[in-house]
């Protein structure tokens, strides 16, 4: 539906190419965990995407991932995994690094990076007595008094580089990794496990020791693929004049 609406939008820009796409590959974390296996196992994540070509150096996409998240690890001296799935949606600026139109010969290849914004939505279960095992010489620890399961829905900080090369007329392969800030510290079902709560004898109020916010933490996540394009027209045909200028 996104895509849809983005192509009605667009489709008075005659001379203005653009691409549609599928995605596929892996994901990774980092975050609380010590001693991850990052690349292992292997987390299937599939998506497509949707890129509005400006010129031969800068496009705007619109992307759409989905896939498992899952990682063992230790914090603490103790073992800690989780398994989730996370559907993320990003908005990327894309700058080639070399003038880039699918299908010309001129034209077969580029590196290129891209930034911009996002959105992760993914489930947070909290398990309590694992993380009473955790925090067993913290005793003023003062998470995981009751079980949480929730959904959370986080702003992302999405960027990434690549290189993708023409197969033809209108097909495209690439090869890219990408990265994401999160703004939550939940992805490995750990909100701040380390958080505790002191006696401050100035006031003489119980006070709560944190050491993530929602601007600061640990929890990261990166996905490695490779991606097919299959370029598009704005208007009824292609428009020569647009390639040669670009």
């Amino acid at each position: 539906m996104v895509f849809s609406a983005v192509l009605i939008a667009v489709s008075g820009s005659a001379q203005i190419t653009a691409d549609i796409g599928i995605w596929g590959g892996s994901s990774m974390y980092f975050g609380d965990l010590k001693e991850t296996s990052r690349m292992e196992p292997f987390n299937l994540n599939i998506g497509g995407y949707f890129r509005y070509n400006f010129n031969a150096r800068v496009g705007l996409r619109a992307q759409f991932l989905t896939g498992n998240f899952s990682d063992t690890g230790i914090i603490e001296g103790e073992e800690w995994e989780f398994e989730k799935t996370i559907q993320d949606f990003s908005l990327q600026v894309e700058i080639n690094f070399l003038k880039y139109v699918l299908g010309v010969k001129k034209t077969p290849f580029t590196p290129y990076v891209m930034a911009g914004i996002g959105m992760a939505f993914y489930p947070y279960d909290l398990d309590t007595t694992g993380l009473r095992i955790i925090n067993q010489f913290n005793p003023q620890n003062n998470k995981g008094s009751q079980e949480i399961s929730e959904s959370v829905v986080t702003a992302t900080i999405p960027f990434g580089i690549g290189v993708k090369y023409s197969l033809g007329q209108r097909l495209g392969i690439g090869v890219e990794y990408q990265m994401r800030k999160m703004f939550f510290d939940k992805v490995d079902n750990l909100d701040d496990p380390l958080a505790y709560r002191h006696m401050n004898f100035d006031t003489g109020m119980p006070e709560e020791v944190t050491y993530t916010t929602a601007y600061h933490n640990n929890d990261w996540t990166g996905y490695l693929g490779v991606h097919i394009t299959y370029k598009i027209y704005m208007g009824r045909r292609p428009c020569p004049a647009y390639e040669r200028k670009n």
